[in-house]
């Protein structure tokens, strides 16, 4: 019978994405985005966490870790460019001293240090900006920094920016990796996300989520090994739900591929072997929600909008180029810029310059299944897959058309063998415990975002944390879930259980913290709620 369990503690910060823990002074540090760093301090048990302080930055951060020695290093972004910095500091008794900083790549991600704490390594993503697509479009390289730490002095640490203009868009198409967006070229396409050190090889693996592969890092002569793709799932063999309309969990075989496309990964040592865990979650380049206007009225309900503020405006939002304030209208002729048509939930990215413009007007990777036709030299002839989210550059009439994510976790071997997929396990693992969101059918269902690994006794445990699930008896629409597996066979993983917390949504960034006997501690830090939750993991749990 799969466990059930509920952290032993909870706590509210400003915000949390990414957790590191420094052993020798029972502190976390969490990273939430900004441009601070929140410190909590636990004692023993891990039960009543407090904030202990917070680190101000000189820019918003990614990511955050800690090396053996407590040197915190932050990756943040210093300016609306994303240009990227990595910042080091160190707690002493009750003070916070700035160890200085080092320069990386554009928007660094993801931040790991080598188990001797020697190493960093950055995933630096290089994001398109919301522009993509336009004259106003801007598309930074993406990179991978390796830093060799100056203990005496941090901020005078050598960095090595490794970029990927040396290869071509036909060698890495031919490594299996994607390649695609607006006029693509290697060096602005590949878009490092995560990153992890397996130290015992002196090797880095970072995930290339929109490109769908790993890039291999060989840390002591500085330079990308290989690459290495995640691979397709055919669907059409397996079990899963592609409609948010039914309001139920309905799986079956679906005639689609999916693109793994990892977003966290990690690795471990089993036997003398060294494994690559990835959770396939699946983004791509699509402008986020939550800057759009979402159309509330009936069909066919004329809008207005400008910048004149009027009695009765229904929303206000920021022009991202002009940072002028523009109001929307539930009718015509009211909004100084202009009026446009919208049906119920259609989502619109509004500027002065380019108007009320859908993602597509843009540029956007996804296309639903139920809109591709004749002009797309194939048709869709099941019905089940019309509401599902596809890849547009990836459609194609010979192999059928591919979705986002992989809706599952792998394991592979170091040199890119798959030896383990959940299939998917995850879907139904929520959908058993009551946590699966229908509404993510069509989309990419749990997402599995990030995944550490743990030894508990003789096993090796991976946790796997999933940001679209929630508590579906909760009216608040919350209530995390991270699924529990044990990995010691690697070939053979196995479904263990699941941990819950009840105040908590959207489990980000997990840390293992070994315990001593013969178990430990699994922190989880939920984006959407910002709470911090603690997670008591005992062998006789497997």
């Amino acid at each position: 019978m799969p466990f059930s369990r509920t952290p032993v503690s909870t706590i509210d910060l400003s915000g949390a994405e990414i957790v590191a823990y420094y052993p020798k002074g029972r502190y976390a540090i969490v990273s939430y985005g900004g441009d601070t760093l929140e410190v909590i301090r636990y004692q023993r048990g891990f039960k009543n966490p407090q904030i202990a302080g917070s680190i101000a930055l000189p820019g918003n951060s990614q990511s955050v870790d800690i090396n053996k020695n407590g040197l915190i290093a932050a990756a943040i972004s210093i300016n609306d460019n994303n240009d990227g910095k990595v910042a080091f500091y160190q707690i002493k008794g009750n003070r916070v001293i700035s160890r200085g900083s080092v320069d990386v790549g554009n928007l660094p991600d993801s931040i790991d240090f080598s188990a001797d704490g020697n190493i960093l390594v950055t995933a630096d993503e290089g994001e398109p900006n919301r522009f993509y697509g336009t004259e106003d479009g801007v598309d930074p390289e993406g990179s991978i920094s390796i830093i060799a730490i100056n203990r005496k002095q941090p901020g005078n640490s050598k960095a090595t920016t490794l970029k990927f203009n040396q290869y071509s868009t036909e060698e890495l198409r031919s490594a299996g990796l994607r390649i695609s967006g607006v006029n693509p070229t290697p060096g602005r396409d590949l878009e490092p996300e995560f990153a992890s050190i397996d130290s015992d090889t002196n090797t880095a693996y970072v995930s290339l989520q929109e490109n769908n592969g790993i890039a291999v890092v060989d840390l002591a002569k500085k330079q990308i090994k290989k690459f290495f793709s995640l691979g397709f799932k055919n669907w059409s063999n397996g079990s899963v739900d592609t409609s948010d309309q039914d309001e139920v969990y309905a799986p079956g075989p679906r005639n689609f591929m999916g693109l793994r496309m990892a977003d966290g990964i990690t690795t471990v040592r089993i036997k003398g072997n060294t494994y690559v865990l990835t959770a396939n979650e699946g983004d791509g380049r699509v402008r986020p929600d939550e800057v759009n206007f979402e159309a509330e009225g009936v069909d066919g309900t004329v809008y207005s909008y400008g910048t004149n503020e009027e009695p009765g405006f229904i929303s206000q939002i920021e022009d991202e180029l002009s940072g002028e304030n523009i109001y929307i209208y539930s009718e015509a002729d009211i909004g100084s810029a202009g009026n446009f048509e919208a049906d119920q939930g259609d989502e619109f990215f509004i500027t002065l310059k380019y108007g009320p413009s859908s993602d597509d007007d843009y540029y956007s990777d996804e296309v639903r299944a139920g809109k591709l036709s004749e002009g797309d030299d194939f048709l869709i002839n099941d019905a089940n897959e019309g509401r599902l989210k596809t890849i547009k550059d990836q459609n194609d009439s010979i192999t059928g058309i591919k979705g986002f994510g992989g809706r599952s976790f792998s394991i592979f071997t170091e040199d890119g063998e798959l030896v383990f997929d959940s299939g998917d396990a995850l879907d139904r693992n929520a959908a058993a415990a009551g946590y699966y969101d229908d509404s993510r059918s069509d989309d990419k269902s749990v997402e599995p975002e990030g995944i550490v690994v743990g030894r508990v006794g003789k096993k090796v445990i991976a946790f796997v944390a999933l940001e679209r699930t929630y508590d579906q008896s909760n009216p608040d629409e919350i209530g995390s879930m991270i699924q529990v597996y044990d990995i010691t066979d690697p070939g053979n993983a196995t479904y263990a259980g699941y941990l819950t917390s009840e105040n908590s949504l959207s489990p980000e960034g997990l840390a293992w913290v070994q315990g001593k006997r013969k178990g430990g501690t699994l922190l989880a830090a939920n984006e959407e709620t910002g709470t911090l939750d603690a997670f008591r993991i005992t062998a006789n749990m497997f």
